[in-house]
């Protein structure tokens, strides 16, 4: 809180403009997380957030200290890269799938690291350029072979 009133008096100091109508306009931009479904093979289907932003694709599932059966996180890159996870934060083990061409490349399952400190904890690599990554509770990907063919569908708000 400490913080946030320091950030508030700089912003009303340099601007002009007081805390209130920062707070108030803060409010109105927020919005709720995109959603979308993931259907990977023919049998699994997760209901997931979408990590669309760099934010949340930096706090991913940190925190949470449960994920239920039939959910996940999506995380959607704009370019074609090798990408990198981390656990730090984590309660839980997850299970990874790294996508690429709307298939599945590979799956991990990565155990959690209770430290906050990202360079304390291991990383994990996608094993070539991906598109995506899709995280979901530990064990629901056992048995997904690589290219299992993955439909993501956003969710209409």
């Amino acid at each position: 809180a400490d913080f946030v009133d320091r950030a508030l008096a700089r912003i009303e100091k340099s601007t002009g403009i007081p805390p209130s109508a920062v707070l108030v306009n803060a409010t109105h931009t927020h919005h709720a997380p995109t959603t979308a479904t993931v259907q990977v093979g023919d049998a699994l289907t997760f209901s997931v957030e979408v990590a669309d932003t760099e934010q949340t694709q930096r706090d991913g599932l940190s925190g949470r200290t449960s994920l239920s059966e039939g959910t996940g996180m999506l995380f959607p890159f704009e370019e074609r890269q090798e990408q990198q996870v981390w656990m730090a934060g984590m309660e839980i083990s997850i299970d990874v799938a790294w996508i690429v061409d709307d298939q599945v490349l590979a799956t991990d399952t990565l155990d959690p690291c209770t430290l906050t400190d990202q360079s304390q904890c291991p990383r994990w690599t996608s094993p070539a350029p991906v598109d995506a990554l899709l995280e979901v509770p530990a064990g629901a990907l056992d048995g997904i072979e690589p290219g299992t063919h993955v439909t993501i569908r956003e969710d209409q708000p």
